[in-house]
């Protein structure tokens, strides 16, 4: 389990990565993103205290999806749960 910078919602935000032998990489992103696919297209979503800073925690989100089978899980996605119970890959 790491602890993750994810700055732009608040100043120290975090997010939490937990690797998983065998299985996709659980990224839980707080309030980084509000919704897996806004993440996905760049988009700031929600109160962003520093947005240069959350359009770069943004593209590091995108990077680091698309460099491993990852399950983004930010809080308010709707769509969290769901995938967190089906492991369900973002397509980055």
């Amino acid at each position: 389990m790491l602890l993750v910078p994810s700055h732009g919602h608040t100043h120290g935000h975090l997010s939490v990565v937990i690797r998983q032998p065998a299985q996709a990489t659980l990224l839980l992103a707080g309030d980084a993103s509000y919704r897996q696919d806004l993440m996905l297209s760049g988009t700031i979503d929600g109160v962003a205290i520093d947005e240069p800073a959350a359009h770069a925690t943004l593209e590091r989100l995108q990077r680091f999806v698309r460099a491993e089978p990852t399950v983004f899980l930010p809080a308010h996605d709707p769509g969290s749960g769901e995938r967190f119970a089906g492991h369900v890959i973002a397509d980055g």
